[in-house]
């Protein structure tokens, strides 16, 4: 136990000496190593941590012209929000004024219109139990919901689809048990999504979560940390199979209150497990959810919402085909007729031809086993072909990848965990592969071309 506490002091004293040094998140994040913030320096240490100590006193300039068509809600809003705080009278006061002045000029200055209740006020609570300067307060507030919370955070906004195809990768008994009720994401976790989870948690917990989440500066987090909350309430979720959907949803989304801060490191932790075991493309591909980059297109939105799994980027395939990582490892299942999977395929692709499954049920049935088999075989060799997810890759012409949907499709109801599909399909991979190619001569590009079936 000595020990111990002798360790605390010694990493927070040396915290202490950076600060005084001048020191930046990566050195806090070296210091800390995912552990909650020292209460009497996470004030600095937020600032730190969001990129704005030292930045300019934004309300010092402002007109303080209040016009905003919104600006009675938004003040009505601030009102309540500061009558639930318990403050004296002429704290009160002050108090409104202040959070009136941050939200009206982060509406002006981004040109976006407030929404009322729409979880604002809960990103800034625990920026005042800080008691941090209005100033401070406004710089951290701007900065958290910039990068931190999901762009159209609204009932039936994209990340809640996106999310549903997370949940999917990870758990689709569970996936299938909610789509079964009709309980989209939006019904419990559009609260969690917008406050980053602290409408429903205690300040002292919320204080320590963002520890964690400022120091890990991944936006997707809140995505994971909501996945373990759903994963964990799993047994309790399929035990109300009789009650109604609105009595689940109720249910599911008061899961966050009952977080301790004891339980934040291991809480923590585990997502950013589930994060590892997550493909990049889910990062890469819609990083466009927050900050103040242009949003994700419209075909982008719809691809999202139709597609039926999780889809990796022929990119990331080939990359860690070549490169295997020891976190997300793909075992590819080629779904094309056997002719074009003979005329050139991954040489690293199990064949599975996905006409089959109407044409032949029982070869079907039985190429199904014998690609079980040579997964698990190919694991257990350590072979580069070996790897837990599974990665279904068509030609990438929509008119021929029916089966393939078919096929992925019946893998799902298998309740088969870590099932992709290859985006763009082989046409896409052989697209990329030829792009290569061109950067290379001579044994380098022969060497490319025998690796990928190109000759």
């Amino acid at each position: 136990m000595a020990g111990d506490e002798q360790t605390s002091a010694a990493w927070v004293s040396e915290l202490e000496s950076a600060l005084e040094e001048g020191c930046d998140s990566g050195i806090v994040r070296n210091l800390c190593k995912g552990r909650s913030f020292p209460a009497h320096l996470r004030q600095q240490l937020w600032q730190i941590a969001l990129n704005v100590a030292g930045k300019g006193d934004a309300l010092a300039t402002w007109d303080e012209i209040y016009d905003m068509p919104e600006q009675k809600a938004l003040r009505d809003d601030c009102e309540r929000f500061v009558e639930n705080l318990g403050n004296d009278d002429d704290e009160k006061v002050a108090l409104v004024s202040d959070l009136e002045s941050v939200l009206t000029l982060h509406c002006k200055s981004r040109g976006v219109a407030y929404v009322p209740r729409g979880g604002w006020l809960e990103v800034v609570q625990p920026f005042i139990a800080l008691k941090m300067p209005t100033p401070q307060l406004y710089n951290c507030f701007c900065v958290m919901i910039n990068k931190y919370i999901p762009r159209n955070c609204l009932k039936d906004g994209q990340s809640f689809d996106l999310f549903r195809l997370l949940l999917l990768y990870h758990d689709p008994e569970l996936c299938s048990f909610l789509d079964t009720k009709k309980i989209t994401a939006d019904m419990y976790a559009h609260s969690w999504f917008r406050s980053l989870l602290s409408a429903h948690c205690d300040l002292e917990v919320t204080l320590a979560m963002w520890d964690v989440y400022l120091q890990a500066a991944d936006p997707f987090l809140v995505f994971f940390l909501a996945l373990v909350i759903v994963i964990n309430a799993k047994e309790q979720l399929l035990s109300m199979a009789g009650d109604s959907k609105q009595q689940i949803s109720d249910t599911l989304n008061m899961f966050p209150a009952a977080l301790e801060a004891e339980d934040i490191e291991d809480f923590c932790s585990l997502a950013q497990y589930y994060a590892s075991k997550t493909p990049q493309s889910f990062r890469r591909d819609y990083q466009n959810l927050f900050g103040e980059n242009e949003t994700l297109s419209e075909e982008t939105v719809t691809q999202v919402k139709q597609a039926l799994c999780l889809p990796v980027s022929v990119h990331e395939l080939l990359q860690t085909t070549t490169q295997p990582g020891e976190n997300v490892r793909y075992f590819v299942v080629d779904c094309r007729p056997a002719e074009q999977y003979n005329s050139g395929h991954l040489p690293t692709a199990f064949h599975l031809d996905a006409n089959l499954m109407l044409q032949e049920p029982g070869e079907f049935a039985a190429a199904v086993n014998g690609l079980c088999a040579a997964q698990k075989q190919a694991i257990a060799t350590g072979s580069v072909a070996g790897g837990e997810h599974l990665c279904f890759m068509g030609s990438g012409r929509e008119e021929e990848d029916q089966y393939v949907h078919m096929v992925i499709a019946n893998f799902l109801q298998r309740k088969t965990q870590y099932v992709s599909l290859a985006r763009g399909g082989y046409a896409g991979k052989v697209h990329i592969a030829i792009a290569t190619l061109r950067q290379y001569n001579g044994e380098v590009k022969k060497k490319w071309r025998e690796f990928w079936s190109l000759s």
